[in-house]
């Protein structure tokens, strides 16, 4: 039967670099049970913001398993897929094709509409991340999906 999806959450790292090893590890350290988000998109910067890979840009990474709860977004892990783009407040264009991809193959899989993604910013008033309008990314979703 697996989990009952209404939502999909969008993320950032905060950070300029990284992969969902290195994310798993800082969750870890938090004292959590592992990486909280389901998918992670590349920015090409796996392990320093120096190191650039433009083979790794846009590239997913799973995270913890989809049939598994969240640890993302307080209040709604049970019900929701956390995607984490590597970057603070700036995100390549490849990462941006390959998001819009990943919310519409899920968006297909579990029957929902854009109206179902969300920053996290937009369910915890506390947080800025994604740090882009998650408004422009459901808009171009509509678009796409008429």
């Amino acid at each position: 039967m697996g989990r009952q999806i209404d939502m999909v959450v969008v993320h950032c790292s905060d950070s300029g670099w990284g992969n969902a090893e290195v994310i798993n590890e800082w969750h870890l350290e938090r004292g959590w049970s592992g990486i909280g988000y389901h998918l992670v998109i590349l920015n090409g910067h796996p392990i320093s913001h120096g190191d650039y890979d433009p083979e790794l840009d846009g590239i997913v990474e799973s995270g913890r398993d989809i049939e598994d709860k969240g640890a993302h977004c307080k209040g709604f892990n049970s019900r929701s897929i956390g995607i984490c783009l590597i970057g603070k407040e700036t995100f390549t264009e490849n990462q941006m094709k390959t998001l819009t991809q990943a919310l519409l193959e899920i968006l297909q899989h579990y029957g929902l509409d854009p109206d179902a993604i969300y920053g996290h910013n937009e369910l915890d008033d506390h947080k800025t991340c994604p740090n882009q309008e998650v408004a422009e990314i459901r808009d171009r979703l509509w678009s796409l999906m008429s």
